[in-house]
Formats: structure tokens, C-alpha cells, sequence
């Protein structure tokens, strides 16, 4: 038989019980009432009652070091199994309980043992005793990833399994164990038996969640929160309530004497794409008389944008750059450019079109999480486009002359390819470097008086909010 999830070597380090004290976890709350998804489990061959070391029964606890002394199994071994040892599992959703992580939490000790305390010391069912450095859960709070699902979050399986006098490893009971769990509270360091319910006649306890506004408010505004906590025998319970949003903590707040605690908070992040969830979990002074407990409630929280700022030389035909700092998880935003109000470009980035040469450029921004409409805009300071670079030809694509460059014949300037598109040109034919008057067109007649000379042709570049751009063909002579 192959043990589930058993590790065959048994290590004498404290604590099996993993668990993150993330601010990403659920605080915990009272489930004594409930039973957890996974249970009954179907590897379990019984339950697991908790003893301290004067043998009272212990069903929660303040500290996380040490869990309790005694865990003493709730039938007897139908292996016959002399030796028994702890060890303990994560509860996973949609997982069969066979492939929870586990990993060791205490050393083996052998059953039965009239030295333990009444009942322990008489009793044939298997029995594990803990040392002081023993079922410490501080010690592996980094090794496993918070669960949040509901049901899961801060629970864990602790499991006693058994072997023969041979020592562990050869086990007994391989296909089996007995089990319990706890429930953490990682914002108070409390642990509360969660399965089985034992020996417990702390009243149950209710927590309502409401925010002020309602439904929805805008990332930044003052938000009121008001959690309300009633117990099943209709006292007053008295305690601490710890908001949170998502798992972030917002603060802490004291119940009244009223059962209320309120919590004024301006930090509120946007919601992420499927919502947000704000929530309330009470911890009763007196964990005797009341059970934790936690309410929650689904909000908007609509992002609002920054005033974004613009970036770059603010000149026609050179790249501006818009930007409305760090974004809060989830949140996108969306960019518009504006020249003296009109919109002439999109994104958080763009080239300034020669158009714009004098106008007052700037840039709005919208920001959305998915779940709500967008944000109303915020406008950057505006800046006044300078006059664009001179144009200029593209290297090796300059102006050139086309024909066969004799008396009576037509000569012809390609303009060539420039540095921006939409150029118009101007001409102006040359002799020896001379103007020729009245020769301003892209095509040239040439005369006998012209030949013997060298021809050249000077183009203008013209675009609208750059400064002209000027370049002189080859020369050619004439014959």
C-alpha cells in the first residue's frame, strides 16, 4: 500500500501546519459551524481530538509556535500500529484530499503511553505527543501559497498517521489517517478547530458590511465603512474588526457598545476588471463566549485619471510623448491629442504634424478598470508647437536632372524624396551657378547660348509648419 501524500523519512523539525500570513489571505472567520468542503474526507479512518499538557481538550489557541502537546486519534489502529506521527496538509479546491501538499510536522513517539495525562494515559487509540518546538506553524508561513477561495483560505488539514514497531516507514495505515482543521486568523495569530467541532460553547457571531457611499465611489474619495457584528444568544460581543479590500488591508476599527465599528478610508484602489470585494472580519475580545466571524461586499471603486504631462521638444515633425504616471493594477488608459482643442492624433505617443506649427498642443487622458465606464478626461498644460526642422532630401534620393543635355533639347529636375511627405517644390535654373531669370519651372528649353555652360537646377521644399528646405542638383554641361 502507498501512503497518501506520507513522506517516508519523518523529519524531528517543528511544524507541518504551512500557511503565508499574506496580506493577499482572507482574514479568518468562525467555520465551526460549517463544515469544510473537503470533509468528510475519504482517506480519513476517524478525527482528531487536541490535548494540552494537563490533558484538556484545546479547541483554539493564541499562539502559532505551538499549536498543542497531544492529538489523539478518534478510533483505534485496525493496522495495529505501535508509533504514531503528525503531519499536515494544505486544503486545495477542486483537488482530491490525496493530493494536498503535505510535509512532516513532528517526530514519531509510540502509543500507548501511561506517562501521558488522563485520558491519554489510558486510552488504546493512537496518540502523538508534541514538544515544545513542535507543531509550529511560524517556521514554514513562506512555503505555500495563500488560498482565497471560499472555504479555503487560512484552513488547514492536520493528519496522524501510524506504523508498525519497526519505525516509520513501514507503515500501517497507508491508505489512510485521521484528521482535523484549523482555521488561522493571520492578523491576530489565533487558530480556532475548525473540523471536527469539539467541547466549544462560544456563541456564534454574524458580521454585516456596508459603505458609505453606496455601491460605488471614485478612487480617492472618503469612503465610511460600518461593520455591525450580532452574536446567536443576543449579547454584545466585544472586539476588534479588521477592513480590508481584495485581501489589502485598510485598518483596523473596535467594536462600540453597540456591536459597530466604522473605518473612514480614502484608499480604495480601482476595481480590477471582475470587481472588488471589500471586507469585515471580527475577532472577539473573548474567544470563549464568540466565534470569529466575516462579512463582505461587493463595490466600485471608478479610477480616476491623473493630470498627465507631455514630453519632448514641442516642435512640428518631432515626437511628443504623453504620461499620467504609475497605473493601479488593472486600470488602462486611453490618450488623445489635441492642437488648439481639436483632436489630431491617439496614444501615448506622437509625431506633431506640421499642421499644429503655432497651435496649442496637449493631451487627455481617460483610465478604465473593464468593469465601469471610463473616467472623466484629464487635460495635460498645453505647449505651443515651434517651426519644424528645415526640410531636407533623403540621403542618396536627392534632386536630379533628366535629359540629354544638349542645345534644343528639354532638360527636366526630379524633385527627388524628402525628409517629410506632402512637400511642394519651387525651381530655379541655373548656368554656371547664375540665376536664369524667368526659368522657375520643373522643365528647362535649352538655347544655343547655354551650351559650353553647366546647368543646375536649385528646388525649394515647402510643407506648412516646416522651415523650407533647400538643395541643388548635380550640374551638367550643356552641348
Amino acid at each position: 500500500m502507498v501512503r497518501i501524500n506520507k513522506p517516508i523519512a519523518i523529519s524531528a523539525v517543528s511544524a507541518l501546519f504551512v500557511i503565508a500570513l499574506s496580506s493577499l489571505a482572507l482574514p479568518a472567520s468562525a467555520q465551526s459551524q460549517t463544515t469544510p468542503p473537503w470533509e468528510p474526507d475519504p482517506n480519513a479512518l476517524g478525527t482528531l481530538t487536541f490535548y494540552n499538557t494537563s490533558g484538556q481538550v484545546v479547541t483554539s489557541g493564541t499562539n502559532l509556535d505551538h499549536l498543542f502537546d497531544y492529538a489523539e486519534a478518534s478510533t483505534t489502529d485496525p493496522f495495529n500500529g505501535k508509533i504514531a506521527d503528525l503531519g499536515f496538509a494544505q486544503p486545495l479546491p477542486s483537488t482530491p484530499t490525496g493530493s494536498f501538499p503535505a510535509s512532516p510536522l513532528s517526530a514519531a513517539t509510540s502509543f500507548p503511553n501511561s506517562s501521558y495525562p488522563p485520558p491519554l494515559n489510558s486510552t488504546s487509540n493512537p496518540v502523538v505527543f508534541l514538544t515544545a518546538t513542535e507543531a509550529n506553524l511560524a517556521n514554514f508561513i513562506a512555503t505555500q501559497t495563500p488560498q482565497t477561495a471560499a472555504g479555503y483560505a487560512n484552513m488547514w488539514q492536520v493528519r496522524l498517521y501510524t506504523s508498525g514497531p519497526g519505525g516509520v516507514g513501514t507503515a500501517n495505515n497507508g491508505d489512510g489517517y485521521w484528521d482535523a482543521d484549523v482555521l488561522v486568523n493571520p492578523t491576530a495569530g489565533t487558530w480556532t478547530e475548525a473540523y471536527p467541532v469539539t467541547g466549544t460553547t462560544a456563541a456564534s457571531t454574524t458580521t454585516l458590511l456596508t459603505a458609505s457611499p453606496t455601491g460605488s465611489a471614485e478612487q480617492g474619495a472618503s469612503v465610511t465603512l460600518t461593520a455591525t457584528v450580532t452574536a446567536s444568544n443576543s449579547t454584545t460581543p466585544a472586539g476588534t474588526v479588521e477592513f480590508e479590500q481584495d485581501g489589502f488591508d485598510l485598518g483596523t476599527g473596535t467594536l462600540n457598545s453597540s456591536g459597530v465599528a466604522t473605518l473612514a478610508t480614502s484608499t480604495l484602489l480601482p476595481s480590477a476588471p471582475d470587481g472588488t470585494t471589500l471586507s469585515a472580519a471580527f475577532t472577539p475580545t473573548d474567544t470563549s463566549s464568540y466565534q470569529s466571524s466575516t462579512g463582505t461586499l461587493p463595490y466600485t471603486v471608478d479610477p480616476v485619471a491623473n493630470v498627465p504631462t507631455i514630453s519632448g521638444p514641442g516642435q512640428a515633425g518631432q515626437k511628443e510623448t504623453c504620461s499620467d504616471g504609475t497605473l493601479d493594477f488593472g486600470v488602462t488608459a486611453s490618450y488623445t491629442w489635441l492642437a488648439n482643442g481639436k483632436s489630431i492624433g491617439t496614444g501615448s505617443s506622437l509625431v506633431v504634424p506640421g499642421s499644429a506649427y503655432k497651435e496649442s498642443l496637449a493631451c487627455q487622458v481617460t483610465v478604465h478598470d473593464g468593469s465601469g465606464p471610463a473616467s472623466a478626461p484629464a487635460t495635460s498644460a498645453s505647449v505651443t508647437v515651434s517651426l519644424g526642422k528645415p526640410l531636407t532630401p533623403v540621403k542618396g534620393k536627392g534632386p536630379s536632372l533628366s535629359g540629354p543635355h544638349k542645345v534644343g533639347k528639354t532638360e527636366t529636375v526630379k524633385p527627388g524624396t524628402w525628409s517629410e511627405k506632402g512637400v511642394t517644390f519651387t525651381y530655379q535654373w541655373l548656368l554656371n551657378g547664375k540665376v536664369i531669370k524667368g526659368a522657375t519651372k520643373s522643365s528647362l528649353k535649352l538655347s544655343k547660348a547655354d551650351k559650353g555652360k553647366k546647368l543646375s537646377c536649385r528646388v525649394t521644399a515647402h510643407l506648412t509648419g516646416f522651415a523650407n528646405g533647400v538643395a541643388t542638383t548635380a550640374s551638367v554641361k550643356v552641348s
